[in-house]
């Protein structure tokens, strides 16, 4: 039920999961937003977007659009409301569902992120194929995860990174680097690509 309440969080007991998943990602999500260096001309999406601080954080920096989606219904009535008086960027839209679930929008994005979700995605291979046609040419993704099912290790971290790298190149992202965090009780890892390989 746990690993259920994460995955798609429902009910009362999924908005716990969501406040808890809140405080746990804090560090996270500003860790990989680093990566992304969001500004004003920006389109952005987030998968899995949980109890929404990370969309809270990046819609104070007006981006031109700004995009949510996740699985939990709970969450995204949330959200809506987190985000309620949030007006300053151009675009907000959140949705309910899955990534594939994503149509092409009026313009292509140019980040996307994700944290601690992507072990949840039923075909993440073919997700990010499809995230990746959804970017800019010289769109960014970044995807962060800590492992912390039972007897995870630093190790386990490792092994994740190095999948979720594969899973990018063989999606078609070019430039694909792997960067760590130092995190209790396992270390963190962020992968990031971009669609194409000219620019960082």
């Amino acid at each position: 039920m746990l690993y259920n309440q994460f995955a798609k969080p429902e009910g009362i007991a999924g908005k716990f999961a969501g406040m808890f998943m809140e405080r746990e990602n804090k560090e996270l999500n500003d860790w990989t937003l680093s990566f992304l260096n969001v500004g004003k001309e920006d389109r952005v999406l987030e998968v899995g977007f949980g109890s929404g601080a990370a969309l809270k954080k990046i819609a104070a920096r007006e981006p031109e659009a700004l995009y949510g989606i996740d699985p939990s219904e709970e969450m995204v009535e949330m959200v809506l409301k987190k985000l309620n008086d949030q007006t300053s960027s151009k675009q907000i839209g959140i949705f309910h569902g899955e990534a594939y679930h994503l149509h092409h929008f009026h313009k292509p994005l140019d980040k996307i992120y994700a944290v601690n979700t992507i072990t949840f995605w039923d075909q993440p291979l073919e997700i990010l194929r499809h995230l990746r046609t959804l970017l800019s040419e010289k769109g960014k993704i970044a995807l962060t995860i800590v492992p912390h099912e039972e007897g995870a290790t630093d190790d386990t971290t490792e092994v994740l990174g190095g999948q979720i790298q594969n899973l990018l190149i063989k999606a078609g992202f070019r430039r694909v680097c792997i960067h760590y965090k130092s995190e209790k009780p396992n270390d963190a890892v962020c992968v990031t690509g971009m669609k194409e390989g000219m620019v960082g």
